[in-house]
């Protein structure tokens, strides 16, 4: 399948608004696609090589990315820039540079691009290791946009640099395979939701798709987690449910543990491997007598919880992994079990589950400990229990329906989390700049961006407190790295670091694009556990600005 089919397609989705239209255009070219491209296809209309329980990445710098598009169309750096500038995105700054050159991309190779040649380099470039493998990674990306059309070469660079936003959410590209292959979406949803993998379900939408009822966990493939919505109140949740089943809030990171007889494997809510950072956790695991996947949490303890931060020194540590254990222990508090010895528990009421997962972890040890929860009716039982886990360092409660089914990936209203300070949003950096006095020359000063309702990032903050100066130290290095182009004292980076951020309240603002902005804004904590896919959106800030104005 030709490239240019593709990219043809990207252009005609980017250019509607309507939805219906954009789910017509994409499940067209789908139903034309061969099955052994489908998958393939399904993943670059999202922007990714890789399937959702895959943690690999590209891995391709923006310097490198930014030095070949140079060395293949031979433009200057002043050029390059004011081209970027142009659109803010190189993809776009690419395409415009082909055009006003359209001979600069002369290649040997007078085929034209294929989706399966374009895929296979970009796989190439994600799994290229050790000594030069930086120059040949490059290479390849020459090779490629030396081929490219502008269309092409736009396609490739937004794939690369995680700019693929044109408007067409998860959830279209889901409508628009069960429109192709006339399946149900609703069973295609769950299919993708056990799964972790649309690539792999468009294609058993085609060639089977009375299978797709059938298809179920795979132990050792990481699941989506099942995400909550922020509580207003306690009492939230009897209104909700009647019965509510309450557990204490845990300030650590989320993990599912797959144990397959003895063989242990620990993912993040990435997708990442981290059981070489976790021995111990692992060791304890490994003597409980049954195969299992359990949701959890594991936070860092010595006697009662510490900071956050001390954990990310634990996780994804690859070297001194012994050290780090002795100096930082963690504990592991179980909250759910979704399947068990070969059955799969999503469609299990939540309260059976924890009577399941009672049975299967008899014994709590020194590091692992099912989560204390209580199903009551009672407010004043409930307002103990949040008093008790704030008096023991935890961070509040999670409020459930306790007939919830657990859905992989979805946020929804039956599971609730409630946290008594003020309000806070999962927002990412997109640009920090230069202190003044004694920071001087420290990137201290941050500004954060929600998702707009088109799904592309928008600013909506700038902050400097709430990092200690080590901190602070620690991240100028880190973003000085990951520096996209600099402006006077300011650097464009690339959205990669999630920030917990405090603030007073929402106001009405012109001063950001999306309406509004937050007063008295201050850093809580980065959150390096939290992709840029998982920042909160434009309707979570109208929706607590719409709480904030019922309570005034």
């Amino acid at each position: 399948m030709l490239l240019k089919e593709l990219t043809e397609v990207y252009e005609k989705v980017r250019a509607r608004s309507s939805k219906l239209e954009k789910i017509t255009l994409v499940s067209e070219l789908l139903r034309k696609t061969p099955s052994e491209t489908l998958p393939l296809v399904c993943y670059m209309l999202r922007g990714k090589i890789f399937p959702d329980y895959s943690a690999q990445e590209l891995r391709l710098g923006w310097s490198s990315i930014w030095d070949a598009i140079r060395a293949v169309t031979h433009v200057s750096e002043e050029d390059l820039r004011i081209a970027y500038n142009k659109f803010g995105d190189l993809g776009s700054a690419v395409e415009l540079i082909f055009e006003q050159n359209p001979k600069i991309s002369v290649s040997l190779v007078t085929e034209p691009l294929t989706v399966e040649e374009c895929y296979n380099a970009l796989l190439k470039i994600a799994t290229l290791r050790g000594k030069e493998s930086l120059r040949r990674k490059k290479t390849i990306l020459m090779g490629l946009l030396n081929t490219s059309s502008p269309d092409e070469a736009k396609f490739i660079v937004k794939t690369i640099t995680g700019e693929m936003r044109y408007g067409f959410k998860q959830g279209l590209l889901e409508e628009a395979i069960a429109e192709a292959f006339s399946v149900d979406v609703a069973v295609l949803r769950k299919a993708y939701m056990v799964r972790s993998d649309i690539g792999e379900v468009a294609r058993i939408a085609k060639e089977q798709p009375e299978t797709l009822k059938e298809l179920s966990i795979v132990l050792g493939r990481p699941l989506r987690p099942m995400l909550a919505e922020t509580a207003d109140t306690l009492e939230e949740g009897f209104k909700r449910f009647d019965k509510a089943l309450f557990e204490y809030k845990y300030d650590g990171a989320r993990l599912s543990i797959h144990k397959n007889d003895d063989v242990v494997s620990i993912f993040t809510r990435e997708a990442e491997e981290v059981s070489t950072s976790l021995p111990e956790i692992v060791e304890d695991i490994q003597k409980i007598p049954h195969s299992f996947i359990v949701d959890c949490e594991i936070i860092p303890f010595e006697h009662s919880p510490k900071a956050f931060q001390e954990l990310i020194k634990r996780l994804r540590r690859k070297h001194r992994v012994e050290e780090f254990a002795r100096k930082i222990p963690v504990k592991l508090y179980v909250f759910d079990l979704i399947y068990l010895d070969g059955t799969a528990l999503i469609d299990t009421p939540l309260l059976k589950r924890r009577e399941l997962l009672a049975t299967a972890i008899q014994q709590p040890t020194e590091r692992i400990e099912i989560a204390k929860c209580i199903l009551t009716k009672s407010s004043a039982e409930a307002r103990i229990m949040f008093q008790e886990a704030l008096d023991l360092g935890f961070e509040g409660l999670m409020i459930k329906n306790p007939r919830s089914l657990y859905t992989p990936g979805k946020r929804g209203i039956e599971w609730l989390k409630l946290k008594p300070e003020a309000e806070t949003l999962d927002l990412v950096v997109i640009a920090v700049e230069y202190g003044h006095g004694k920071r001087a020359n420290l990137l201290s000063d941050y500004t954060f961006a929600t998702r707009d309702r088109d799904g592309n990032l928008a600013p909506i903050a700038k902050a400097f407190g709430g990092l200690k100066d080590a901190e602070i130290e620690e991240m100028t290095e880190y973003f000085k790295g990951i520096a996209r182009e600099q402006r006077g004292r300011t650097f464009i980076v690339e959205q990669k670091v999630v920030v917990e951020l405090k603030f007073d309240e929402i106001q009405k603002s012109s001063l950001y694009a999306v309406g509004y902005a937050l007063r008295f804004p201050r850093i809580k904590r980065i959150r390096w556990d939290l992709s840029v896919d998982e920042i909160d959106s434009i309707e979570t800030v109208e929706k607590i600005y719409g709480r904030q104005k019922r309570s005034s």
